[in-house]
């Protein structure tokens, strides 16, 4: 009787083992996903994109710098 309470042992415990690892291996992901998606923005300026958390907005224009948003905004190419 201990061989087979020994191997049922072992199935439950790998088991634990698993399903604690998948359920940290999803949490880590989801975190990372969540941290990586920034809305980006256009300066108006310069036109070089850049996260909408470090650019300023002054009516409906984005800019990358006090410099760029000073010269205001340049007409497209």
């Amino acid at each position: 009787m201990g061989l087979p309470r020994l191997i049922l042992f072992a199935i439950i415990i790998g088991g634990g083992v698993w399903l604690w690892r998948r359920l940290q291996r999803r949490s880590t992901t989801a975190a990372k996903q969540g941290s990586a998606t920034q809305t980006m923005v256009r300066c108006a300026h310069c036109q070089v994109h850049l996260p909408e958390k470090r650019a300023i907005k002054k009516n409906q224009n984005w800019f990358c710098s006090p410099e760029h948003l000073e010269q205001g905004p340049q007409a497209r190419h």
